[in-house]
């Protein structure tokens, strides 16, 4: 099974695996999907995370929505893992 881990960040992402953007393409999710993924992912900036600070809410919501499509889109061939707790769930790593 191949794991990818669901970050937002500056330029690439928000899907990443071995330390390298992914495109989301690449692992065969839909297009719509994937430029929602990309413009979701160009609208990051630190304070739209809840690193030092309350973050965006509304950004985080929409990310949670965007990780749970990528999941279904995904699955069963792939993992997608998070790291932060600001996902709804418990970091998987």
């Amino acid at each position: 099974m191949t794991e990818i881990e669901f970050w937002p960040d500056y330029g690439p992402g928000p899907l990443w695996r071995d330390g390298r953007a992914v495109v989301p393409e690449e692992l065969g999710i839909p297009e719509l999907l994937a430029t929602q993924l990309r413009t979701w992912n160009a609208g990051y900036n630190e304070s739209r995370a809840p690193i030092e600070g309350p973050g965006d809410s509304a950004w985080i919501a929409e990310g949670v929505e965007l990780l749970r499509a990528t999941r279904d889109a995904l699955a069963p061939r792939t993992e997608v893992v998070v790291t932060e707790p600001w996902w709804g769930e418990e970091p998987t790593h």
